[in-house]
């Protein structure tokens, strides 16, 4: 369970990290500054990019998850709403944190490279590889700035410690308060042209 839930994490947040490198390609080749000659609201239009990349991680979780529970045997705990809300949470933050990185990457090939990196880099620091009580105490204290950490707790707290949606109602409010910080950031810093 432990496994398949980093997994799943590792592989839903690096495509949603990359959200930077769609603005990106779209800014380079001019798709933007064509959309915006027409009545499309900008606002709109960063709602749909993002809702659109969200709805697919959706969707590959619970085909993941699907898959887990009837091939692997995966006990993904006693509350579906919990898990749904975690999840859908998780890919917010995510998508989040992608568009904020893409209001300062510079080139697609940079956003793709950095996607994956930091993606590695949060999954692993954030306990989707290695149970996170093997990590010293102060780099546990240091994880916890990592959407990651929270979305690996909360999934763990469903699984394995019979937590309910009550339960992990503190990772779900820090996981929207990372998917509402960097979605200011990346609004505030998004550039059109």
């Amino acid at each position: 369970t432990n496994s398949a839930a980093g997994q799943l994490i590792t592989w839903v947040f690096i495509p949603l990290l990359g959200i930077g490198g769609t603005f990106v390609y779209e800014r380079q080749i001019g798709t933007l500054r064509r959309m915006f000659v027409t009545p499309t609201p900008r606002g709109l239009y960063l709602f749909a990019t993002v809702l659109s990349h969200v709805l697919a991680a959706l969707v590959q979780m619970a085909l993941l998850v699907t898959f887990g529970v009837w091939v692997m045997k995966i006990n993904w705990g006693d509350s579906p709403a919990g898990l749904a809300a975690l999840l859908a949470t998780s890919a917010l933050a995510a998508a989040g944190v992608g568009m904020a990185m893409g209001a300062f990457i510079k080139t697609p090939g940079q956003a793709n490279g950095v996607a994956i990196m930091s993606g590695m880099l949060m999954a692993m620091l954030g306990g989707c590889w290695y149970p996170i009580e093997l990590f010293p105490a102060p780099v546990q204290e240091i994880t916890r700035v990592l959407p990651t950490r929270w979305a690996m707790e909360g999934i763990l707290d469903l699984t394995l410690r019979g937590q309910g949606l009550a339960g992990i109602l503190p990772n779900i409010a820090v996981l929207l308060g990372f998917a509402a910080v960097s979605f200011a950031i990346g609004v505030w810093r998004f550039r059109y042209e």
